[in-house]
């Protein structure tokens, strides 16, 4: 298997991604080098990382794993999948060369219905959990916890609980933004105030499950420098981020208006009962 992986690279990563049952996978990923392209120059070599953040119905990463155990990987279209020397991560290596790493994670729902996702881990978790025990339960598990921004989300009760969990400084944790955001709508207070507490923001594209939302992966993240190890990618991942003295800065464009409208609409016709 040949890789990329340069020392001290450029690292390109969406720090949410979902592969929604409508994805094809193989386009997922040819999506998301498309993308990675455009802000990283393959000829100087950088890294492409797909953080996963599967919810409770989902184990696409299992799945992808168990096949990827043959020795010669398991090929979907122009790409073969790898296992690492870590349960956490995965080699998609394309036919050029190229290699994106997929990391497993987890989205989860709390009590107060705040989102949290549990990211380079494979443990399993439960929803319905305080906002403190799931963020003390992802932490026990070794992962990384993250509270991404979500349409209506932060508002209100939420917000209020978000805004105390801030102020409290009681646990390492990220916040998240993503793609989804339009470009009209105000960049949350709660950024600052988690910037201003010296705590790291994580971009993601985090796609809806519509059939076009496939394209998005890679195209919203954060890039950085650093060496991913080829046989523990997820843990030198961790390590990364976890360097305080790591420059993280975030590339890509928030959704257009037109496509935030449209998108809103499908999502809520697909959740109307049947007539």
């Amino acid at each position: 298997m040949t890789t990329s992986i340069q020392d001290n690279s450029l690292i390109l990563a969406d720090a949410h991604v979902h592969l929604h049952d409508c994805f094809p996978l193989d386009r997922v990923l040819d999506a998301a080098l498309e993308n990675f392209s455009r802000f990283g120059k393959p000829e100087a070599g950088f890294q492409g990382v797909l953080f996963l953040a599967e919810m409770a119905n989902q184990n696409q990463f299992e799945q992808l794993f168990q096949q990827s155990g043959q020795e010669k990987g398991y090929m979907v279209g122009n790409w073969t999948l790898y296992q690492t020397e870590e349960s956490v991560s995965l080699s998609a290596v394309h036919i050029s060369g190229q290699e994106i790493v997929i990391l497993a994670g987890r989205q989860l729902v709390t009590a107060e219905k705040l989102e949290v996702l549990a990211l380079i881990t494979d443990c399993p978790f439960a929803d319905g959990m305080p906002l403190e025990e799931t963020i003390e339960t992802i932490l026990a598990a070794d992962g990384i916890p993250v509270l991404p921004w979500g349409v209506g989300k932060w508002i209100g009760k939420r917000g209020k609980r978000l805004q105390a969990l801030l102020q409290a400084q009681k646990f390492p944790l990220y916040l998240g933004d993503n793609s989804g955001r339009p470009m009209f709508w105000f960049r949350s207070p709660y950024f600052q105030q988690a910037e201003a507490q010296g705590l790291r923001i994580l971009p993601g594209t985090d796609p809806l499950p519509l059939a076009s939302e496939f394209q998005r992966p890679g195209s919203f993240g954060f890039k950085t420098q650093g060496t991913l190890s080829r046989q523990q990618p997820g843990q030198a991942m961790k390590q990364v981020l976890m360097n305080p003295a790591t420059a993280i800065s975030p590339y890509g464009s928030l959704e257009n208006p037109f496509r935030f409208l449209q998108n809103q609409l499908q999502i809520r016709a697909k959740k109307k009962p049947d007539s």
